[in-house]
């Protein structure tokens, strides 16, 4: 369990008093004393990744018809996210970052700007994550991002919303004791092991991993420090009470002069360019595996149309400034194992299992990393332009009356003319992964 030296020395450790250690003796379980044990070793890393993995993530708000026990369980899969690589979750929220800091810049060059208003980085979050949901005749109420606003303000289709900062804050529902708590372990935890490293004292495997999950997570709360916990949206108001239909007719005639009738997510997929972004399209077909093996882990699945909510676990195109950050935590927690290589293990077989599983973690870790930050980067060469949707959509025939009933329990309204839609997957071989969404009953 312990990293021997190969001749006995004498160490200083953290506390007080001096101990010999001697490499041929191995103990598989050490008790506790003035020295540390093995259930202080247990614990401390234990209780390290759980509050990494369950405080540092922050979901997304959920949608105006969920319960408030959702909350919790977007946290949870954010969690298990973190479980299995807290490098994923450094990409989710670095996405979501990356994203807030380009709607403040598209926002500063507003004309329609009123005075004393402003628009932050926390706005920015707030937005991303689904803090606004417009209402307009045509549609149920959908989440809209901080591009999409923006277009919509800038175009006056809505009004500059009226939210400031202080009232984000406000709505804020994050403990910062628990945080607190949390980081203050994180600290000790590094500077603690950080300490035994410099003065040539042991460290376990296991220390090892609490350790790139601290430093890691560590970075992922420095990307979301801005970001807010809302557990509820406000409503934006489309002006004069136009349709949806109506700003995506304009939009035909000015700026999206090739605006299919078809769209994915909500109808003003036109405006953010999410799909080219392949690794979140990847990531989606996963996703649809729990889902069909009823264990959803990552996300609670959506099956409303449009979305009632924004996903947390959306990977989002980061910019290209922001690449050297995401290439440095990556190759440092890919590269953590590896820094067990010499380390002591009972038996030769224990020693190259955990060698090989290192290596592969290596490889695995940096390969998707890799492709991560070349794909951000190609986006980034091609942003602005529209491209077209990541699977054949078969229909989503639109709309002539005041709403619709999604199935999620959001009312029954007259007046509708829409068709539920079967998502397949691209067999042309563009390199989309298949993704089947379940038919929708939509009541007209």
């Amino acid at each position: 369990m312990f990293h021997h030296m190969d001749t006995n020395t004498t160490f200083v450790s953290p506390s007080t008093s001096n101990f010999t250690y001697n490499p041929d003796e191995i103990v598989g379980w050490n008790p506790s004393d003035t020295n540390r044990g093995s259930i202080e070793i247990l614990w401390s890393c234990s209780v390290t990744i759980i509050l990494c993995c369950w405080v540092c993530p922050l979901p997304n708000v959920p949608s105006l018809n969920d319960k408030w026990y959702h909350t919790l369980i977007g946290r949870f899969n954010l969690a298990c996210i973190g479980l299995i690589g807290p490098d994923y979750l450094f990409g989710i929220a670095l996405g979501q970052f990356s994203s807030a800091r380009r709607s403040v810049k598209l926002f500063q060059s507003l004309s329609r700007i009123p005075q004393g208003r402003e628009w932050t980085l926390t706005h920015g979050f707030f937005a991303d994550m689904g803090g606004f949901i417009l209402v307009s005749p045509d549609y149920p109420p959908f989440p809209i991002n901080a591009e999409q606003l923006h277009y919509l303000v800038h175009h006056g289709h809505v009004d500059f919303p009226t939210i400031t900062k202080a009232d984000i804050k406000a709505l804020n529902k994050m403990d910062g004791m628990s945080k607190l708590i949390t980081l203050w372990q994180v600290f000790w935890f590094t500077t603690t092991e950080l300490q035994r490293v410099s003065r040539g004292l042991p460290m376990t495997v296991f220390e090892l991993t609490a350790l790139s999950f601290s430093l890691t997570m560590l970075v992922t709360s420095v990307c979301w420090y801005a970001k807010p916990t809302i557990s509820k949206p406000i409503t934006l108001l489309t002006r004069e009470g136009r349709s949806v239909e109506s700003i995506r007719a304009a939009a035909r005639e000015t700026t999206h002069p090739n605006l299919p009738q078809t769209w994915y997510r909500t109808p003003l997929d036109f405006i953010s360019p999410y799909r080219r972004f392949r690794l979140d399209v990847h990531w989606c077909y996963y996703e649809q595996l729990t889902y069909l093996l009823r264990l959803p882990l990552f996300s609670r699945e959506i099956t409303s149309r449009p979305w009632d909510r924004l996903p947390s676990k959306a990977f989002l195109v980061i910019d290209r400034a922001l690449l050297p950050l995401a290439f440095a935590v990556l190759v440092a927690y890919s590269a953590a194992p590896l820094f067990a290589w010499n380390f002591h293990f009972p038996t030769e077989g224990e020693r190259l299992a955990w060698r090989a599983c290192g290596v592969y973690h290596a490889v695995f870790s940096m390969g998707l990393g890799m492709y991560y930050i070349i794909t951000a980067w190609k986006v980034q060469g091609k942003a602005g332009k529209l491209d077209e949707p990541p699977f054949p959509v078969k229909g989503v025939q639109h709309v002539k009356g005041a709403g619709c009933d999604d199935g999620s329990g959001g009312g029954d309204q007259s007046g509708v003319d829409v068709e539920a839609v079967e998502v397949v997957g691209d067999k042309k071989g563009n390199g989309h992964s298949v993704v089947i969404f379940k038919h929708l009953k939509l009541d007209t």
